[in-house]
């Protein structure tokens, strides 16, 4: 890991050997950090390495022949060619604004909590269903992803359960706004969400997400869907103060179910069906 410098709490990771020597973020773009933390890994070089200036070429994500197509020319790429909707467009970090709000309840002190909601939960509305947002940003020229951590500990996408009868998109839409604006109504910038990238199950209360459902499987316990969520040129999101805002590169995240989870890990592979188009200042 390279040098970290904190500004007004902000705390940057540079690369080993980096020739970089102005700060990475401008201390006037994010008055308000004081409970972010953006990180880049060593590994970022070696695991992603630059196939040229502009491009980082064909990346592979998985084992089903897809790669991650990543440009930063964004008029060599037509929007208006009827394919529109596998071009994401992705905006530098710097453009957003970032600050924090008051702490949310924090709902499962510990497993044992969490299994005992799920058991009531169930109970009493059947299967759960939960919609979290893939939010992607650009940093160092390369595909971020914003996640949030609880604790120092766990990392989760932006999301969670909707309420009984209420749609998947009008859900994820309240939870984005209650977990990174000030207001319901997400600021007045209204969030876009996307398709739908793919659908995690929950066999059993004490199983792991998976992306199977096998026929045996007749009451599974939880469904898990993840949405590409767009983002405009500015923005602000603002964080409760018990959860951090972290921007952790994809080729990080990718495979490493270890330290992200499996549904984490496994978005790369689903973004691969993209053209991720860099939006330089």
């Amino acid at each position: 890991m390279g040098k970290v410098e904190d500004h007004f709490g902000l705390v940057v990771s540079r690369p080993q050997n980096s020739t970089y020597t102005q700060p990475l973020l401008s201390q006037a773009t994010f008055p308000l950090l004081s409970l972010f933390s953006f990180y880049l890994f060593t590994s970022f070089f070696s695991v992603c390495p630059l196939r040229s200036s502009l491009s980082f070429g064909q990346l592979k994500m998985g084992d089903e022949g897809g790669s991650l197509h990543v440009s930063n020319d964004s008029n060599g790429l037509d929007h208006d060619n009827g394919d529109q909707s596998r071009i994401l467009d992705i905006y530098p970090l710097s453009s957003y604004y970032f600050s924090s709000k008051e702490a949310l309840p924090i709902k499962d002190e510990s497993v044992a909590d969490r299994l005992q909601r799920m058991k009531s939960n169930y109970a009493a509305y059947g299967l759960r269903t939960c919609v979290e947002a893939v939010i992607l940003v650009e940093l160092f020229k390369h595909p971020h992803i914003l996640l949030l951590q609880v604790r120092n500990c766990m990392f989760k996408l932006p999301g969670g359960r909707l309420r009984p009868g209420e749609s998947e998109i009008d859900g994820l839409k309240r939870k984005l706004s209650r977990k990174l604006c000030v207001n319901p109504d997400a600021d007045g910038i209204p969030w876009e969400v996307g398709e739908c990238l793919g659908v995690w199950w929950r066999h059993d209360f004490d199983t792991l997400l998976c992306r199977d459902l096998p026929s045996k499987v007749k009451n599974p316990k939880e469904c898990t869907k993840l949405f590409i969520v767009r983002l405009p040129d500015c923005r602000k999101f603002v964080a409760p103060k018990n959860l951090k805002l972290l921007a952790i590169p994809l080729c990080q995240i990718n495979k490493n179910q270890e330290t992200y989870g499996p549904v984490i890990s496994g978005v790369p592979e689903m973004l691969s069906k993209f053209t991720i188009n860099i939006i330089e200042d």
